[in-house]
């Protein structure tokens, strides 16, 4: 069978018959993760998370009127507006001595006059948590501060200004008089 072929291509085929290797192919192994497997192995690699998984969002001050002015004898409104309060709760502190007026719906202070009403805010996803301090007088003048008891604790302050009429400039003036209505004039109430 040779003998018609020049000897270069038949020592070329013989090589190439010696050196042929015939691929079988393998069994599939179990369907079990072996130690190969690049999913189980620990990488230095950066993880890529397209969805990031984020905390709850942290309780914040909405902006709100900070200074509120009252006359002697009304009820004085101090405004806190907090957005994402969850589960954490407002207090009214009273600036100038550090006292503790309110924790959440419930007055601490002794003070009968002082009272905390709260309004929902869907839209805002807030609440408003205003202190209401009746029949004001100029000791409840100064600053307020509404708190949130987050790590660390945030607040809002709020200034009270009490204005009493009767003390005002216009009581020098001569044409400032304070008249008092006569009985069965009809102006008592």
């Amino acid at each position: 069978m040779f003998k018609s072929l020049p000897i270069s291509l038949t020592l070329l085929l013989v090589f190439l018959n010696t050196c042929m290797v015939t691929a079988k192919p393998k069994a599939k192994g179990s369907a079990e993760p072996g130690p190969w497997d690049w999913q189980n192995e620990a990488s230095n690699y950066p993880v890529f998370n397209p969805y990031p998984v984020s905390k709850p969002e942290q309780p914040e001050f909405m902006k709100i009127n900070r200074n509120i002015a009252a006359v002697v004898g009304e009820t004085a409104f101090l405004p806190c507006r907090v957005k994402n309060l969850d589960e954490y709760t407002v207090s009214w502190i009273r600036a100038d001595d550090v006292t503790v007026l309110s924790v959440g719906h419930l007055a601490f202070s002794s003070d009968s006059r002082i009272s905390v009403v709260q309004v929902a805010r869907p839209r805002l996803s807030a609440s408003d948590w205003n202190l209401s301090i009746e029949n004001v007088s100029l000791v409840d003048d100064g600053m307020y501060e509404c708190q949130v008891n987050t790590n660390p604790k945030i607040n809002y302050k709020v200034h009270l200004k009490v204005t009493d009429p009767s003390k005002s400039a216009q009581a020098d003036s001569p044409y400032y008089d304070v008249v008092e209505p006569a009985p069965g004039s009809g102006f008592e109430q």
